[in-house]
C-alpha cells in the first residue's frame, strides 16, 4: 500500500470517529419523585396582628434579709427550682446565738426572783393570819378581864349572899354541937367515964366548928359587903393590861399588812422582769430566725447578687424568684382595636418556630403613657420551664371573620426573599411564585399566587426542580386548618 492510499485510509477512520461523536445519545429515564400534596382550599384566616412582647414571670418577688450579716451558706442558685419555705441562705449566726443564751439566762433568773417573791409574799400572808389570830385572842382576854371587874363591881348576887348565910347556919349548928358534945366530954372525963384522947377529940372538933363558924361568918360579911378596893384595882388593871395586848395584835397586823404590801410589790416588780427577759428573748429567738432567708412562694430562681462570706445588707436584693409556669406577656394593643379583644379568648403566641395557645387574663384599665396603647396580659403554659423570661415572642389572635388561603411552612421555598411553592400540574412540579403573609400554627398565610382547587407540594418539595415529574398522595388543605 503506497502512502498516499495508508493517508487516505485514516483520514477516513477518523472521519467515522468524529461522525459517530457527533450522533445524538438516546435520551435517559428519569423516575418520578415521590411527594407529599395537597388541594389548596379555604380556611378561616388567624388575624395576624403585628404584636409582640417580652416574657414574664406570671409572678415574682424580690427576697432580702430583714436584718444585715455575713452571709453563712447559700442553699440555692440561679435557675433552682423552690418551694415556698425552701431555705436559700444563711446569715452567720455566733453573735445571736450568744445573745439567746443570755436572754434564756436572763429568763431563768428571773423565774427563780419571781419564786422567791412569792414565797415571801406568803410568808407575810402567813404573819398577817398569826396577828389576826392575836387580835382575836387579845379580844377575847380583853372581854374576859371586863367581865371579871364586872363582877367586882357589882358585887355578889342574892344567891350568893343566900348561900352564905347558909353556910353561916350550917357552921353555926355545928358549933352548937359541937359545943355541947365538948362540955360533956369534959365532965365525963372529969368524973373518970371518958378517957384523955377521947375528950381531947371532942374538944379539937369544937375548936374545928368554932373556926368554921368564924369563917363563915367572916364570908358572909365580905359578901354583904362587897369587893373591895383592892379587888377593884386588881380587876381594872387586869383590863387595862388586856387591852394594851389588843393594841399589840393590831400594831403586829397592821406591822404584817405593811410586810404584805412590801412582799406583793416585790412579787409585781420580780414579774416585770420575768416578763421583760421574756420579751428580751421572743426578741432575741427572733433575730436569730431572721438569719435563715426561705423562699416566700414556689418558683425558680431568676437572679442571684450575693455569694458565701460577703456582707447582705438588710433589705437588699440577694435573690429573685418567679413562677414561671405559666408565663405571662403583656402586649401592646392599639386602643382602636381593644375593643376585639375580652377576657378569656384564645391567642397564638410565638416563640421562634414554636407556637403556643395563651389566655387573655387582664386587660389594663388604661393606655401607656408612651405608646398609648393599651397592655392585654397573656398567660401561657410553659410545663417544660422551657421559655425563659426575658425572650420576645409575636402573638396573634384566632378569627372567624376573614377566609384565605394557608399552607404548610415546609411548602414554601424562600430564595432571595422570592418564595415558591411547586404546583403539580399533570404530574409534574411547577414552580410557582407566591406572596405570604401571616404565620399561624406553623402555616402561612398565601396572600397572592394559588387559588382554591390549586394540588401543591408539601413534602420533598426541597428536593425538585421546575419540570421534575412526580406522584405522591393528596391531603386536603383542610386538614392543616383543622389543627389550628
Amino acid at each position: 500500500m503506497s502512502k498516499k492510499s495508508s493517508s487516505i485510509w485514516i483520514s477516513g477512520i477518523l472521519l467515522s470517529v468524529l461522525l459517530a461523536g457527533c450522533s445524538p445519545a438516546p435520551a435517559a429515564e428519569h423516575p418520578a419523585n415521590t411527594v407529599s400534596l395537597m388541594k389548596v382550599k379555604e380556611a378561616p384566616l388567624t388575624a395576624v396582628y403585628d404584636l409582640s412582647g417580652t416574657l414574664q414571670a406570671r409572678t415574682s418577688s424580690p427576697v432580702s434579709f430583714e436584718m444585715g450579716g455575713t452571709v453563712d451558706s447559700l442553699g440555692a442558685d440561679i435557675g433552682d427550682t423552690v418551694n415556698k419555705g425552701t431555705v436559700l441562705a444563711r446569715l452567720d449566726t455566733d453573735d445571736l446565738d450568744l445573745k439567746v443564751a443570755e436572754a434564756q439566762q436572763a429568763v431563768q433568773q428571773a423565774a427563780a426572783g419571781v419564786s422567791a417573791a412569792r414565797a415571801s409574799l406568803q410568808n407575810a400572808q402567813a404573819v398577817r393570819a398569826a396577828a389576826e389570830a392575836s387580835v382575836a385572842a387579845a379580844q377575847a382576854q380583853v372581854e374576859g378581864a371586863k367581865s371579871k371587874q364586872q363582877g367586882v363591881l357589882d358585887g355578889a348576887r342574892s344567891q350568893e349572899k343566900a348561900q352564905a348565910q347558909n353556910a353561916v347556919n350550917k357552921a353555926q349548928a355545928a358549933y352548937n354541937q359541937a359545943e355541947s358534945a365538948a362540955k360533956r366530954a369534959e365532965t365525963l372525963y372529969q368524973n373518970g367515964l371518958l378517957s384523955q384522947q377521947e375528950n381531947e377529940q371532942a374538944q379539937t372538933a369544937f375548936a374545928n366548928a368554932d373556926a368554921a363558924l368564924k369563917d363563915a361568918r367572916e364570908q358572909l360579911s365580905l359578901v354583904r359587903e362587897g369587893a373591895s378596893t383592892s379587888d377593884r384595882a386588881s380587876a381594872a388593871a387586869a383590863v387595862k393590861q388586856a387591852q394594851v395586848g389588843i393594841e399589840s395584835a393590831r400594831a403586829s397586823v397592821s406591822q404584817a399588812e405593811a410586810g404584805i404590801e412590801q412582799a406583793q410589790a416585790g412579787a409585781r416588780q420580780a414579774q416585770a422582769s420575768y416578763d421583760q427577759a421574756g420579751v428580751a428573748l421572743a426578741q432575741a429567738k427572733l433575730a436569730h430566725s431572721k438569719s435563715i432567708l426561705k423562699s416566700p412562694i414556689s418558683g425558680v430562681i431568676l437572679e442571684k447578687s450575693i455569694s458565701t462570706g460577703q456582707v447582705a445588707g438588710a433589705g437588699t436584693s440577694l435573690f429573685t424568684i418567679g413562677e414561671i409556669n405559666p408565663l405571662k406577656v403583656l402586649l401592646p394593643v392599639p386602643d382602636d382595636e381593644i375593643g376585639q379583644w375580652k377576657k378569656g379568648q384564645q391567642v397564638s403566641i410565638t416563640l421562634y418556630d414554636e407556637q403556643r395557645t395563651g389566655t387573655v387574663t387582664s386587660i389594663y384599665p388604661k393606655t401607656n403613657d408612651n405608646t398609648g396603647s393599651i397592655s392585654v396580659e397573656v398567660r401561657i403554659a410553659n410545663p417544660k420551664l422551657d421559655w425563659k423570661p426575658g425572650q420576645v415572642v409575636k402573638a396573634s389572635r384566632q378569627t372567624q371573620s376573614k377566609t384565605g388561603i394557608m399552607i404548610p411552612i415546609e411548602a414554601v421555598i424562600s430564595t432571595d426573599n422570592a418564595p415558591y411553592v411547586f404546583k403539580n400540574v399533570k404530574g409534574k412540579a411547577v414552580r410557582t411564585p407566591v406572596k405570604t403573609g401571616g404565620l399561624y400554627d406553623n402555616q402561612l398565610v398565601i396572600t397572592s399566587g394559588l387559588k382554591p382547587g390549586d394540588q401543591i407540594v408539601t413534602s420533598g418539595a426541597d428536593r425538585l426542580f421546575d419540570g421534575d415529574e412526580i406522584k405522591g398522595q393528596t391531603a386536603s388543605a383542610a386538614q392543616g386548618a383543622s389543627q389550628q
